[in-house]
């Protein structure tokens, strides 16, 4: 398998592979681990990490899907057929394909247990509800899938792509095919200022220059899945975003990292005004935008983290450790630290002196106008640093 195809180069209106990432998008994969879903009420959710020989339950599914949304979220349509659109905290979503009038995905989702939010939102029957945690197992705690990530149906026998009319019938066993690059890649790293280099680092500690920030990140939002996910943790990777929370867990902030040609589509012109949104693109702007490509949108990143990852507690809390996805930042050009803890709270009560948790006063209505403050808060933040597992980590 390969983990996406590419347009000629010079073509800048269409998605596709820039040469300095044709090796994360050319290379043959292997499969790390694989999925099991059974879409009926009381199904196991298992997982395995030897092709199927074997298999650890993470959990049940509630209530089963019956349907499709065939008006999935925007950048769907970038994402491979029969395969996992985007990886969340609070959501997986699989594109069967692109609706042949609008373009978009046509998609249903797996949700944990909780509040529904987001895109599985639009269609409530075409969403597998299950009853593990938002945050955990599939959904971030170790076993999380990427972008593309092959989806099959389990039928006579035999192992098929979704067909290009499927629907969810109670009774279907879905899988989902994890696989892996060959060639690890440990960091990546965002100089935030406009013109920054985006630089990506091999296991080994061999590096190259992929791609320049168009537009750096300065503010935080409300991005209401970051519920699920701690600061510095990623909350969400789809074909077009790469979503980070800033906030502790139940509480809202972050923000998004974009490739060029989604920043510049009618439907979010909102990103292209305001100051939440990291702005990224090929070395050259006479290459094509990255929606759905390897690395940064596709292939390589996960909501991978466990709360207790780096508290030591536990007897496999190396093997925890290494197997994290954690965001870093470097303040005013200084070291390497953890991202800082800022939220946006209605109550934000007065903090104790010497507090490390930025509470910015304001409503958590999308509708309503966010507080000044939030549009400044990372504006201090030189660079970015996303650090990729190193090891796995198996519930």
């Amino acid at each position: 398998m390969l983990l996406a195809s590419g347009v000629a180069v010079g073509d800048v209106t269409t998605p596709g592979v820039s040469a300095e990432v044709a090796a994360e998008n050319q290379q043959a994969t292997q499969e790390a681990f694989r999925i099991r879903v059974a879409n009926s009420e009381n199904g196991p959710i298992e997982v395995s990490r030897d092709a199927g020989a074997s298999w650890v339950r993470l959990g049940w599914v509630v209530a089963p899907a019956t349907r499709v949304n065939p008006k999935g979220f925007t950048a769907s349509k970038w994402a491979a057929d029969s395969a996992v659109c985007a990886s969340a905290v609070n959501a997986i979503h699989i594109k069967v394909c692109n609706h042949p009038k609008s373009g978009r995905g046509v998609i249903f989702s797996l949700i944990p247990a909780g509040q529904v939010i987001g895109a599985a939102q639009r269609q409530a029957s075409s969403v597998i509800v299950t009853d593990i945690k938002g945050g955990d197992g599939i959904f971030g705690g170790g076993v999380a899938p990427y972008v593309n990530s092959p989806v099959r149906i389990a039928r006579d026998g035999a192992e098929q792509p979704l067909p290009r009319d499927y629907v969810p019938s109670e009774g279907d066993e879905l899988l989902i095919l994890v696989r892996r690059a060959p060639r690890p890649v440990t960091e990546l790293i965002f100089e935030n200022r406009f013109g920054g280099l985006i630089t990506l680092r091999y296991e080994g500690g061999e590096s190259k220059v992929i791609g320049s920030v168009l537009r750096p990140v300065v503010g935080i939002g409300r991005f209401e899945g970051t519920r699920y996910a701690a600061p510095g943790r990623i909350r969400a990777n789809h074909p077009g975003v790469i979503d980070i929370s800033t906030s502790p867990l139940g509480m809202v902030g972050g923000f998004q990292i974009v490739p060029r040609g989604h920043a510049g589509s009618p439907e979010v012109a909102y990103i292209r005004i305001n100051t939440q949104w990291m702005v990224v693109g090929p070395v050259s702007a006479l290459e094509p935008s990255w929606e759905g490509i390897a690395p940064l949108f596709a292939g390589y990143l996960a909501p991978n983290y466990r709360p207790d990852d780096i508290s030591g507690r536990h007897k496999d809390w190396m093997q925890r450790l290494l197997a994290r996805c954690q965001v870093e930042v470097r303040i005013n050009d200084g070291p390497w630290q953890i991202m800082p803890r800022i939220c946006i709270d209605p109550e934000a009560p007065a903090e104790p002196k010497g507090t490390v948790l930025r509470r910015i006063k304001g409503s958590l209505n999308p509708y309503q106008p966010l507080p000044a403050e939030a549009y400044t808060a990372l504006e201090s933040v030189t660079a970015v640093r996303i650090l990729l597992p190193r090891a796995q980590f198996w519930p």
